[in-house]
């Protein structure tokens, strides 16, 4: 990939696929023209029939239902949907984009002060929504919070989607920019409130393109999206990639590890995106062992940790290719990926190399001053595909995207002489021991070497003496249970003593986002609730 060994932890890739400047529902359009009667989209059913939709058909929907948002809104308005991945969802992602209109995603599993929080953060006019969501009542909820909202224009449910597009009537749609803001997708908020990262056409459609670049299958081929919709991994990567790749998408509305088992093999899907934990349940599914997973080429794995022993699992047992994709909202989704035909060490050790036609350097937490190769500090990406702003929120963009274009991701890792990254945990994570730096990524890959261990998550705790100590949460391997003085033993063959967790939780689960990520805080607060502040000698 290099001429040269890189001496300071700075690179800057050249674009891997040409620059397309438009706008969603135009390359839409190009791709009909391309190929019209090729499935577009098909959203999966275990139980009936799937419905599917060709290119030609699938323009045709997202132009009514951009006709049918001009009746009650116009161009520049921004419409908010709270519910799960449903065909529908990626129908008003394109209507929105040709009436245009900024798609603004709600997790649908935020609640009342959560969803009123987001929709008057974001100013949404609009609201599209499921009416129940995993059995609770999402009509009370929005019902409860209505008067707290004047800006809210209107709330529809996907119930009533048929009456909707039916009062649409005819009109011309405009002309939308490039530049135009097309998705507000929200931070997951593990820290302080969420906030609404802005996203234009061209910057979402070049990072999706860019990064289906480096998955290097073949055009028209069949992906499989069980990422959450309303994360940019769903809405971003998946649906825009696979159209900028010509392809069928496969929509999975909810995960489930059996639904997509199935959806592989009904529909000879070709590439499939999923975090770890996904990945981990297939494998434990009972129709693993019966599932025909040969149509699979590629395997994209990322999102969270992701531990090397996983990826030498998938490539033993699908008999696929691996790539590790390193990615944020803010960044404007793939910030790295590793290479087809790269070997197990990039693989299983890093997140990959900077995305064609982007920058990445690793700085110095202390001064800001670029890392000599190898040295721990805070990654930083500079692209056209980066988020503009975060609505409304001029200071905290400026702490975020520098005035150089540079955004800080909080990310910590290293770069290696090759130009691939290392991820060695959050900023936020790093866990300072009388004065030691320890990054839980180190402790959590030597653990899950273990054969005790299934999921890990390794977290600092406050400590009295040490300012903080060591903490992991252990999943056991499946007929296992945890012998902590066995796993002290074990790691401290491999890590130094300090390194070795103190306290440990055995855990059925760990507490993840719907984004896959584990929610540290959530652990933290666990261990206060059993012990307290720590207190060792």
């Amino acid at each position: 990939m290099l001429a040269d060994p890189l001496v300071k932890s700075l690179i800057e890739m050249p674009a891997e696929a040409a620059w397309l400047d438009t706008s969603s529902g135009e390359l839409l359009r190009q791709v009909v023209r391309e190929v019209p009667y090729r499935d577009a989209l098909i959203e999966f059913s275990a139980t009936g029939d799937s419905r599917r939709w060709t290119y030609r058909q699938l323009l045709a929907a997202a132009e009514t239902v951009a006709q049918a948002l001009l009746q009650s809104f116009v161009p520049g308005d921004n419409i908010a949907t709270w519910a799960a991945g449903k065909a529908e969802f990626v129908l008003l992602q394109f209507g929105a984009a040709l009436a245009g209109m900024t798609l603004v995603t709600v997790n649908p599993a935020c609640r009342r002060e959560e969803l009123r929080f987001l929709l008057s953060q974001s100013e949404s006019r609009g609201l599209f929504m499921d009416r129940v969501f995993r059995g609770l009542d999402n009509v009370a909820v929005i019902d409860s919070v209505r008067e707290s909202l004047p800006g809210l224009k209107s709330v529809m449910s996907f119930d009533d989607w048929q009456s909707f597009i039916a009062g649409g009537g005819r009109c011309e749609l405009p002309k939308v920019p490039p530049d135009a803001a097309a998705l507000i997708c929200f931070t997951s908020g593990t820290t302080g409130r969420p906030k609404g990262v802005v996203l234009t056409h061209s910057a979402t459609l070049n990072n999706a393109g860019r990064a289906q670049a480096r998955f290097a299958v073949r055009r028209g081929s069949v992906w499989l999206n069980v990422l959450p919709m309303f994360h940019i991994g769903g809405t971003v990567t998946n649906t825009l990639g696979c159209l900028s790749n010509a392809g069928t998408q496969v929509l999975l509305p909810e995960f489930n590890a059996d639904a997509m088992l199935a959806a592989i093999e009904r529909h000879s899907v070709q590439l499939l995106m999923a975090v770890p934990t996904m990945i981990i349940k297939a494998f434990q599914s009972e129709r693993w062992a019966a599932t025909d997973l040969s149509s699979i080429e590629v395997i994209c794995t990322g999102g969270t940790t992701v531990p090397p022993e996983l990826v030498r699992q998938i490539r033993q047992k699908m008999k696929c290719s691996v790539q590790v994709m390193f990615g944020q909202t803010e960044a404007g989704g793939c910030m790295a990926l590793t290479l087809r035909g790269d070997d197990e060490d990039r693989i299983c050790n890093t997140v990959g190399i900077a995305l064609g036609g982007s920058s990445m350097k690793v700085i110095n937490t202390r001064d800001g001053s670029v890392a000599d190769i190898g040295q721990i500090g805070e990654i930083c990406v500079r692209s056209a595909t980066v988020m503009a702003e975060y609505f409304r929120l001029p200071q905290v963009t400026a702490e975020t995207k520098d005035a150089a274009g540079w955004v800080h991701t909080g990310d910590l890792g290293r770069m290696r002489p090759d130009g691939y990254v290392q991820v060695t945990g959050r900023l936020k994570d790093m866990i300072i021991r009388g004065g030691e730096n320890i990054y839980p990524r180190e402790i959590e890959d030597q653990l899950m070497e273990s054969p005790l261990v299934s999921q890990v998550s390794v977290f600092g705790v406050p400590d009295e003496q040490w300012g903080e100590q060591v903490a992991a949460a252990i999943v056991p391997a499946p007929g296992k249970s945890i012998d902590e003085v066995a796993l002290a033993a074990f790691l401290q063959e491999r890590i130094a003593r300090h390194k070795v967790p103190k306290y440990w939780l055995q855990l059925s689960e760990l507490p993840t986002n719907t984004s896959g990520k584990v929610q540290k805080f959530v652990l933290q607060a666990r261990f206060r609730e059993l012990h307290g502040t720590a207190r060792t000698s």
